[in-house]
């Protein structure tokens, strides 16, 4: 990612933010993943290190990797506040994992994986650093399979955060973990609800940008309304929408 990501410049926004400091899928994820006392633990696109900071109590070792230096810089102050001395931060991107083969017992990557470059090859990269029986935990936000809502979702994230790649569909999800020898499995399914005001000033959406946001959220399908759960206020304002979300795990 480039320095003009939201990431960089709002790095302790996401920090406090309640959707990844609270999120109850932090507790699904750790009891899915049967954690033992030697594991070693990587997460994905660590961001402010909720994740890590989670599974650290559970485990040997804690690795984070994430593609900014500032949410490297935030994530690793926040583990000192914490105290977790098991866990480290590091800058590197998904596509090229700077680990061995077969480096970690689990493997974890929350709301992070619709900004990969190339999806695919991270995918294969988890796979390789994976060691066998090993688990991938990802949790994300997902498409619909209609290609229609799948367009109105990654347009609306994207219009909102140009480092957005794309949210992928479950299928694509389902050939890509089959393709690396993963086992798919969707352990749960949920509606992530967004506040509309936090999420604007989260990404530092510039002003022109909120403007088509609103048109598009204002030009949505009953479909769409209703499988995003888009409210506008009284005046005709985004008040709050949801995204699709999901765990899945694989076993390597």
């Amino acid at each position: 990612m480039t320095n003009e990501t939201p990431f960089s410049k709002n790095a302790e926004m996401y920090r406090d933010e309640k959707v990844f400091a609270e999120g109850e899928d932090l507790g699904i994820m750790i009891k899915t993943a049967q954690c033992r006392a030697e594991h070693r633990v990587l997460d994905i696109g660590a961001g402010a290190g909720h994740t890590a900071l989670a599974f650290s109590p559970y485990v040997q070792e804690c690795v984070g990797i994430d593609a900014t230096i500032e949410m490297v810089e935030v994530a690793a102050s926040f583990a000192q506040e914490r105290g977790a001395g098991n866990v480290c931060f590091q800058q590197g991107t998904a596509e090229s994992l700077p680990f061995a083969d077969d480096s970690f017992d689990l493997i974890t990557c929350r709301y992070a994986a619709h900004h990969f470059l190339d999806l695919r090859k991270a995918v294969s990269e988890v796979a390789r650093v994976l060691k066998k029986d090993g688990r991938f935990l990802l949790v994300d936000h997902y498409a619909p399979e209609d290609p229609i809502l799948d367009e109105f979702v990654n347009h609306l994230n994207r219009l909102r955060d140009p480092s957005h790649v794309r949210e992928s569909s479950l299928s694509e999800w389902q050939s890509m973990f089959a393709a690396n020898q993963l086992g798919y499995q969707e352990v749960q399914k949920w509606n992530l609800p967004i506040q509309y005001e936090s999420w604007i000033k989260r990404g530092g959406t510039p002003a022109d940008r909120e403007k088509q946001i609103i048109s598009h959220l204002h030009q949505a399908s009953d479909e769409a309304r209703d499988t995003f759960c888009i409210k506008l206020n009284q005046n005709g304002q985004p008040d709050s929408f949801c995204l699709k979300a999901i765990l899945i795990q694989g076993i390597k």
